[in-house]
């Protein structure tokens, strides 16, 4: 089994979390296999999600979870949230904001959300967004240096 696209089979107890309208759904499903893909052949993403924080899980683990749900959220001005970033979560939602700027941005959204289910905090923190750089999202380069490099949908410093 692997994470759960919300497709109305589920009623989140968070606020503004919703099914994916139909237009939605076939991006949403390209970004969780993509994610499976790099979960399998990028050993560096499962090594950086277990070390997030004491008892965090692989990459492979969180997507073979099917107590994960991820859900829509239409009025969301970010592209992601996850409640209670910096705990455990078992839900998180994605933005119109990230659809906007296509797959790459739901994909790297996901990524970044799943970090924050995974126990990385919010606010000043990057430590989701740096996620993205071990799951080959990013260069190291932009890591390293803090210089964005546009073809990437990572962005150096995000924070929250």
């Amino acid at each position: 089994m692997t994470i759960q696209i919300n497709i109305g089979d589920h009623n989140s107890p968070h606020a503004g979390f919703i099914p994916f309208p139909d237009n939605r759904r076939d991006t949403m499903r390209w970004a969780r296999q993509r994610a499976l893909l790099i979960a399998r052949n990028i050993p560096s993403a499962d090594v950086y999600f277990r070390g997030i924080t004491a008892g965090a899980r692989s990459l492979t683990q969180l997507l073979a979870d099917s107590n994960m749900w991820v859900n829509f959220h239409a009025t969301l001005a970010d592209f992601g949230v996850t409640p209670g970033a910096g705990g455990f979560a078992t839900e998180c939602a994605i933005g119109p904001a990230a659809f906007r700027i296509g797959r790459w941005t739901v994909l790297a959204t996901l990524i970044h959300e799943l970090a924050h289910c995974n126990g990385a905090p919010g606010g000043a923190s990057t430590v989701a967004e740096d996620a993205l750089v071990h799951c080959g999202l990013g260069r190291r380069s932009e890591l390293q240096t803090g210089v964005d490099d546009p073809r990437t949908p990572y962005t150096p410093g995000l924070s929250g």
